[in-house]
């Protein structure tokens, strides 16, 4: 069987595929947020280079859904999810600010996301090997540094509408 990579070098990008659910990203979040506003589709050059400069491998589910729509708003403008650039613009900041190395705990198992317009933010996990190996949710509460699970999985963080 040949890996993912080596199978988008000979035959090109796998096609993405909708969340379980759903016959697609958008209507999933749709569902969940009548009052999503989405932006056009990321590349997958785009990703490639944010991940590139984060030293990390998205998530299969946030890149299937960021080659759907590249960010949504929501709920009252809350940037749910985060463009591509906005993914990597977030992550570089909350790594490197020195007002927050001195606030908070290191940013650096998490990747952030998107926020729920009130100040806290999605992450996921990564673990000690540089990788996300779960699908896991968090939220990071920007008041407490608390670090709550919050779904199993992107398609879930819809479903419940946990992200208001």
């Amino acid at each position: 069987m040949l890996s993912r990579p080596v199978y988008n070098h000979l035959f090109g990008r796998i096609q993405t595929m909708p969340p379980i659910n759903a016959p697609s990203w958008k209507r999933l979040v749709k569902k969940a947020a009548s009052d999503a506003e989405f932006a056009g589709p990321a590349s997958d050059s785009q990703l490639t280079a944010v991940e590139k400069a984060l030293g990390i491998q998205l998530p299969q589910d946030l890149r299937e859904l960021l080659l759907e729509f590249d960010g949504v708003m929501a709920h009252y403008g809350a940037g749910v999810v985060w463009s591509a650039s906005e993914i990597q613009k977030q992550n570089q900041m909350f790594r490197t600010d020195e007002g927050f190395k001195e606030l908070y705990m290191p940013f650096n198992h998490l990747l952030f996301f998107g926020a729920d317009g009130g100040g806290d933010q999605f992450a996921f996990a990564i673990h000690a090997d540089g990788r996300i190996h779960k699908r896991n949710i968090f939220r990071w509460k920007h008041e407490s540094d608390e670090r709550v699970w919050l779904a199993n999985c992107l398609e879930v963080l819809f479903e419940r509408k946990a992200f208001k």
